[in-house]
C-alpha cells in the first residue's frame, strides 16, 4: 500500500518536471558557475557576461510566451515540452564548442529560445494534475526545490570539480546526457494535461483562444506579479551572476570554496522551495510572499559583510527564502486568478517581463555597475531590488483555497 501510495502518476508527474525546470536552470546558470574560467578563454569583460546572461533570458522570454501561448491554443503540451528539452540539451552540449564571445552569445541566444517555455509547461502539468490539497507544494517542488537541488546545490560542485578535472568545454559536453535523459521520461510518462478545468475542478466547454487569453492582462495578481517579477529576477539572477567573480576575485576565495559557497544557495532553495509554498497553502499566499521577500536582501547583503565562507553560507541560506516564493508568484497566485485554459499563457507573461526587465536590462545594467565601482555593486542592486520587490507585493488579492474557504465559510 505504502508503493503504491509513493509511486502514483501525480508523484512521478512532479518528479519529472522538476528534472525538466532544474536542468533548464542548470544548464543556464553553468555559464554562471564557470565564469572564472570561460572569461579568461575567451577574453570577457564584467558586461560582457552581463550580456551573455541577458541575451539568454530576453530569448527565453519571448519563446516562452510565444511558446505558452500556442500550447494553451493547440492543447499540446506534453510533445513540445519533450522536444524543446531535447534540442535545449543539444545546445546546452554546443557551448563547449565556443571560439569566441559572439559564437557564446549566439549558441545561448538560441538555447534560452528553447529552454523558454519549460517553467509555464511544467506549472500547466501541476495545476492541471495536482490534487489542490498539494498544488501549491507541488508547484514549489518544480519552480523552486529543483533548481535548488540540480542547479544551486548540485551544479556548482559538480561542474567545477569536472572543470578542474578535464576543462570547461568538455563540462558543457557531458551537460547532454541528463537532458537527452529527461526527453525520453517525458515522452515515456507524463500524460497530456487536461485544461478544461479551472483550480476548483469546474470544467469548460470553450476552447481557448487568441483573442479571450488577453484578458488576463486585466486581472489584479497578474499585473501585480508581472512588475515584482522584474525586480526579484534581478535580485535572483544579477546575485547568482555575479557571486562567484565577487568571492573569487573580491574575497580571494578558491574555484572550490567558491562552489561550496554557491552550494549553500542551493541548499537555501530546496529548503525554503518545500517551506514556503506549503506555508501559503495554510496561511495564504500574499502575507508568506512578503515575509519571505523581505527576508530575501540577507543574501546579497550576506555576500558583502561577511568574510568567513561559515558565515557567508549561513546567509546565503537564509537569504535565499525568496526563492520559495517563485512558485507563488509565477505559478500558484496565477492559476488560482485565472481561466485554466490560459494557465501556461498567464505564467509566461510574468515570465515575460520579469526576464526582459529583471534580466536583460537589470543584469546587463549589473554587469556595467561591475566594470565602473567594482563586483561589489551589483550585489548592492540585488538588495535594492528585492526591498522594492517586497513592496509591491502588497498589491496581491489573496487566493489560497484554504484561506478563501474559510472567508466564504466563517465558523
Amino acid at each position: 500500500m505504502q508503493k503504491n501510495r509513493l509511486f502514483t502518476y501525480e508523484n512521478k508527474m512532479v518528479l519529472i518536471c522538476m528534472l525538466c525546470f532544474g536542468f533548464a536552470m542548470f544548464d543556464r546558470f553553468a555559464i554562471t558557475n564557470l565564469s572564472p574560467f570561460i572569461m579568461d578563454d575567451l577574453n570577457m569583460s564584467n558586461t560582457d557576461l552581463g550580456l551573455v546572461m541577458s541575451v539568454f533570458a530576453l530569448a527565453w522570454a519571448v519563446s516562452g510566451f510565444l511558446g505558452s501561448m500556442l500550447s494553451d491554443i493547440a492543447a499540446k503540451k506534453k510533445r513540445l515540452l519533450g522536444i524543446l528539452t531535447l534540442l535545449s540539451s543539444v545546445c546546452a552540449f554546443s557551448t563547449g564548442l565556443a571560439s569566441s564571445f559572439i559564437m557564446l552569445v549566439a549558441i545561448r541566444f538560441l538555447m534560452g529560445i528553447l529552454y523558454g517555455p519549460t517553467f509555464p509547461l511544467t506549472q500547466a502539468f501541476a495545476m492541471a494534475q495536482s490534487t489542490p490539497r498539494r498544488r501549491g507544494l507541488n508547484m514549489g517542488l518544480i519552480s523552486t526545490t529543483s533548481m535548488g537541488v540540480i542547479a544551486n546545490l548540485i551544479a556548482p560542485i559538480l561542474l567545477v570539480a569536472l572543470c578542474l578535472a578535464f576543462g570547461w568545454r568538455v563540462t558543457f559536453f557531458l551537460t547532454f546526457i541528463p537532458g537527452a535523459v529527461v526527453a525520453f521520461l517525458v515522452f515515456k510518462v507524463l500524460k497530456e494535461p487536461d485544461m478544461t478545468k479551472d483550480a476548483g475542478g469546474t470544467a469548460s466547454t470553450e476552447k481557448a483562444s487568441f483573442k479571450d487569453s488577453l484578458a488576463i492582462f486585466k486581472n489584479r495578481n497578474v499585473i501585480t506579479s508581472m512588475v515584482f517579477s522584474c525586480f526579484i529576477m534581478c535580485w535572483n539572477v544579477g546575485t547568482l551572476t555575479f557571486a562567484p567573480l565577487f568571492l573569487v576575485n573580491m574575497k580571494g576565495f578558491t574555484p572550490t570554496t567558491m562552489s561550496y559557497i554557491l552550494a549553500a544557495f542551493g541548499v537555501g532553495a530546496v529548503i525554503w522551495g518545500m517551506l514556503v509554498p506549503s506555508l501559503s497553502d495554510r496561511f495564504g499566499r500574499k502575507p508568506i510572499t512578503i515575509i519571505f521577500t523581505l527576508l530575501s536582501i540577507v543574501s546579497p547583503l550576506g555576500l558583502l559583510l561577511a568574510s568567513s565562507p561559515i558565515t557567508i553560507s549561513l546567509l546565503a541560506f537564509l537569504g535565499w527564502s525568496g526563492s520559495g516564493v517563485y512558485a507563488l508568484y509565477q505559478a500558484a497566485i496565477i492559476g488560482e486568478s485565472v481561466d485554466s485554459k490560459y494557465t501556461s499563457t498567464a505564467i509566461s507573461s510574468v515570465q515575460l517581463t520579469g526576464e526582459i526587465v529583471g534580466c536583460v536590462i537589470g543584469v546587463a545594467i549589473a554587469g556595467r555597475l561591475a566594470d565602473v565601482f567594482g563586483l561589489q555593486a551589483p550585489l548592492i542592486f540585488a538588495a535594492f531590488c528585492i526591498v522594492v520587490a517586497a513592496g509591491i507585493a502588497f498589491f496581491y488579492y489573496e487566493t489560497a483555497p484554504a484561506i478563501i474557504s474559510k472567508r466564504n465559510n466563517p465558523v
